[in-house]
């Protein structure tokens, strides 16, 4: 139905943090603000192809009110699939990425500790 908007708020707020304080982003010594536009990518990346599968399966049509759990009056089981699914997706992600960095910053300590 609609829980790749989860996601989708959380790649725009993301996007909006990021923006707000560049400077601060790409000068920081923490992985995690350095990293933000993995995060970033991620996000928007799987809220694309959510929505993509979404519109193949027919959840979204072209024609307001766009999607059809709306039109279908099962509006409360549409938030209810945002609520649960999609947070629980957006979590996952930030828990992937978190991982993602976790290793690459372990890489890169080794690299460094190997150099000098």
């Amino acid at each position: 139905m609609a829980c790749f908007t989860a996601p989708l708020a959380q790649a725009l707020v993301v996007t909006a943090a990021k923006s707000a304080r560049k400077d601060k982003v790409a000068n920081s010594r923490n992985p995690f603000v350095r990293r933000l536009g993995w995060l970033q990518k991620m996000l928007f990346g799987g809220s694309f192809l959510l929505a993509i599968e979404h519109v193949w399966h027919g959840e979204i049509t072209w024609r307001y009110p766009f999607l059809t759990a709306v039109k279908d009056g099962d509006t409360a089981g549409m938030l209810h699939e945002i609520a649960t699914l999609g947070v629980a997706m957006a979590a996952l992600i930030t828990l992937v990425w978190v991982g993602m960095v976790l290793v690459s910053s372990a890489v890169e300590r080794r690299a460094a500790a190997q150099e000098g």
